[in-house]
């Protein structure tokens, strides 16, 4: 396994890290992958109360919490996350956090639902608006002042925080506050416009993370496309190179991977082991190639952000996942699924009022009503 310091912060991790959203069957997933991972060398594992949630004992940082019973705590580098918005908070979840009492409820239960003393790192969760940077950082009574009496008193180490912000808002951010040394934002080779914060974070020593390596596991097996662009790597999956391009740049030092399955822990974790990068050429060959295969649209990674959001439950995830196989990417599979809404009748996306719920949690941004009706008329057409 390759390791990289975090920035100017004295703490190495993996080059592979341990996303804890994706797994399946919660609690007994978790406490079969994670232990496997540390094995095979990975020490990085991102925390999120929400994830999952269910109850206070049953969500992602419980899981982790199981899952590192007997786990050597010395050797792990450990993140969790609150979510600063104004309204109603949901502390429990640690969601809606906007005060200094709110963000000391969520360290507290964090540390005691993972079961450890301190935590390497806490950070900011989805701070990807001014207004979330205010709830955050702005007043007597924020989280911020919170989360440096942590760090003063050693429970947390260090502080951060998870974007899908502008790249000009997350460097602003970083240059208000500077106790930010680790930042984990969402970034893969179909999506790079964060590229400036990502390098502006490497040169003044803060440490990177990154979200999405895969597309929310789109970018998976193999493809002729990006046979005939790289060659060299006709024999390798998608899913390999697009690791391997994010394991050549520097200014990245860990990526996590939601694996929830023991081959694909393997899998990444003999990419992240393999010390041959990919150079320059290849990566821009790899990103050309993409762009054709997907004639240049964005992508819904899966994130689930949009679950229970439309006032007429149309479950938007599933239906943007439908779209970009049949209408992107020509697939079989999409027909399929498209055959599957016309025959069952139980899933009318023609229904979609275009109210821009849906799109005001997409991290992508994506134009979810247009495809919406997109798909209303390639039903008409089936």
């Amino acid at each position: 396994m390759q390791y990289r310091s975090v920035g100017d912060t004295g703490v190495e991790v993996s080059a592979l890290g341990i996303g804890t959203m994706r797994f399946v069957g919660r609690r007994d997933n978790a406490v079969e992958i994670i232990p496997r991972a540390i094995e095979l060398g990975l020490t990085y594992i991102d925390c999120g109360a929400a994830y999952g949630f269910k109850a206070p004992d049953d969500n992602a940082e419980a899981w982790v919490g199981a899952a590192l019973q007997g786990a050597d705590r010395s050797k792990l580098v450990i993140s969790a996350k609150a979510q600063p918005r104004k309204g109603e908070p949901k502390v429990e979840r640690n969601l809606g956090i906007h005060t200094r009492d709110q963000m000391w409820q969520c360290i507290h239960q964090s540390l005691e639902r993972v079961g450890v003393e301190y935590f390497d790192f806490y950070q900011f969760w989805d701070m990807s608006q001014l207004a979330h940077f205010n709830a955050a950082c702005v007043g007597k009574d924020s989280p911020l002042r919170a989360l440096r009496e942590a760090h003063d008193q050693g429970l947390v180490r260090h502080l951060g925080f998870t974007t899908h912000g502008s790249p000009d808002d997350i460097i602003a951010w970083l240059q208000r506050v500077p106790d930010f040394r680790f930042i984990t934002v969402y970034y893969n080779f179909t999506n790079r416009y964060v590229e400036e914060a990502i390098n502006y974070a490497y040169e003044h020593d803060v440490g990177v993370a990154i979200m999405g390596p895969l597309y929310g596991g789109i970018l998976t097996g193999h493809s002729d496309a990006f046979a005939d662009a790289l060659p060299e790597l006709k024999d390798k999956p998608v899913h390999e190179v697009a690791l391997r391009f994010l394991f050549a740049n520097p200014a990245i030092t860990t990526v996590l991977s939601g694996m929830n399955q023991i081959a694909h822990v393997e899998e990444n974790a003999a990419v992240a082991s393999d010390t041959t990068s990919l150079t320059p050429g290849e990566c821009e060959r790899f990103v050309r190639a993409f762009m054709d295969f997907s004639k240049g649209e964005a992508l819904c990674s899966g994130c689930r952000y949009c679950d229970n959001v439309c006032p007429l439950e149309l479950p938007i995830a599933k239906l943007m996942n439908i779209y970009q196989l049949a209408k992107i990417f020509g697939l079989p599979a999409g027909e399929k699924q498209l055959e599957d809404l016309r025959t069952k009748g139980q899933i009318d996306p023609g229904k979609c009022e275009a109210c821009g719920e849906c799109t005001e949690k997409c991290p992508q941004n994506l134009p979810i009503a247009k495809r919406m009706a997109t798909l209303a008329e390639l039903l008409q057409e089936a």
